[in-house]
């Protein structure tokens, strides 16, 4: 019998208490898996795998019991039993296991997508629940939600919005900008969109990849500039001596006068990163800082809490902004994160060493993604398998 450190993401789907702790949130179980994910860091992303599945879940309280809400899980654990006895190949498991989780809608579960929460102020992203959901967008003091087509851009300031397009005219939104307190807005970037780009009011241009939440003030204060970030953007910041310019994530703050830089912090990663194209950044994290030069990058670990300095090729990590996925000997893992972010889609390994393949190229963004696994099927001895937005990794 396996144990909880061998398991792969079905072994936690059919763990009762790992389904009790994501979606009855049990205090004992939430606490377990907790601490087994701070004594086996490895396994991290797959944890968050198996919860993405089953976070499109929640119940309502006013309509089921306790009683009923245990016999739904028997239900999932049922199903994935059965797919396991019935399976095709290797790999299929987890697809078939997904189509489970979303089986259970028709018995009154309801689906959405969890929002970013945490302590801090960057915690305070929420992803708009509009009908918006899937687009690219812009939601002004937390009211008013602006759809974006892909290639639009946006100039803010002066007491507006402008959104301008290459196929019609620009269209101006005002803003009310309250000044007996901060109010934000924020440029939301779904996973499978185009990077989005954004003048802020002092100049600062500011590019949004997929996945992405940038969040910043209807005005800057008299004395300070300061935006949040939850995924990656790059930043090219207008300059003023007066007005420190800081980008803050759940785990950084970065602070700028005048200068060029891309930051990478995605709730779902290992690491948070920091690359400097121009001029000088101090990176601050559990109150140390790091100061970098051009084409240097602080990469930050979040389990372990400690960061390196290292030098890089920046056109690795800011050509996104141009739409080209471009990489030097990065690992298969790594490679088909960023690809999810821009395509939309989840994969799934079937073996742990196929991720740590290394891959060199570069793709444009306008590629479909059938074109971009062929081109790595081509070189390399690993297959891909396509259900939907469910891709699996196999071998050849």
């Amino acid at each position: 019998m396996k144990t909880r450190a061998e398991y792969n993401i079905l072994d936690f789907l059919k763990d009762d208490s790992f389904l009790r702790s994501v979606l009855l949130l049990t205090d004992d179980d939430v606490e377990f898996w907790d601490n087994y994910v701070l004594e086996n860091p490895e396994k991290k992303q797959e944890i968050e795998a198996a919860k993405q599945l089953l976070s499109s879940m929640t119940f309502d309280d006013e309509t089921y019991s306790e009683q009923e809400k245990l016999e739904l899980l028997e239900h999932v654990n049922d199903q994935v039993k059965s797919i396991r006895r019935h399976r095709l190949y290797v790999g299929f498991y987890k697809i078939f296991t997904a189509a489970c989780v979303v089986a259970l809608l028709s018995v009154g579960v309801y689906s959405f997508f969890a929002p970013f929460t945490s302590d801090n102020q960057v915690a305070t992203i929420e992803k708009n629940r509009s009908n918006f959901e899937k687009d690219t967008r812009l939601v002004i003091a937390g009211e008013r939600t602006i759809p974006l087509e892909e290639g639009d851009d946006v100039l803010y300031g002066g007491g507006e919005a402008t959104i301008s397009s290459i196929n019609q005219q620009d269209e101006r939104y005002a803003v009310d900008v309250n000044d007996s307190k901060v109010e934000y807005n924020e440029l939301i970037v779904p996973k499978g969109r185009r990077a989005s780009h954004l003048v802020l009011e002092d100049g600062s241009k500011v590019w949004v990849n997929s996945g992405s939440t940038f969040r910043f003030p209807t005005t800057f204060e008299k004395n300070k500039r300061e935006v949040y970030v939850d995924g990656e953007i790059y930043i090219e910041i207008a300059k003023d001596a007066e007005r420190p310019f800081f980008v803050k994530t759940s785990e950084m703050s970065v602070r700028a006068l005048g200068t060029r830089f891309n930051v990478m912090a995605y709730p779902e990663e290992m690491e948070a990163a920091v690359t400097l194209v121009h001029g000088k950044v101090g990176v601050q994290t559990d109150h140390r800082q790091q100061i970098l030069q051009p084409d240097e990058q602080y990469v930050y670990q979040t389990t372990t809490r400690r960061g390196t300095v290292r030098k890089v090729d920046v056109s690795q990590y800011v050509d996104w902004k141009d739409g080209i996925l471009n990489f030097d000997s990065m690992p298969l893992e790594e490679l088909t994160r960023r690809l999810g972010r821009w395509y939309d889609v989840d994969f799934f390994f079937v073996a742990e060493e196929l991720k740590t393949l290394k891959y060199s190229g570069a793709f444009k963004k306008y590629n479909d993604i059938r074109y971009v696994l062929n081109i790595i099927e081509e070189i390399t001895n690993v297959q891909f398998v396509l259900n939907e937005r469910t891709i699996v990794v196999n071998r050849k």
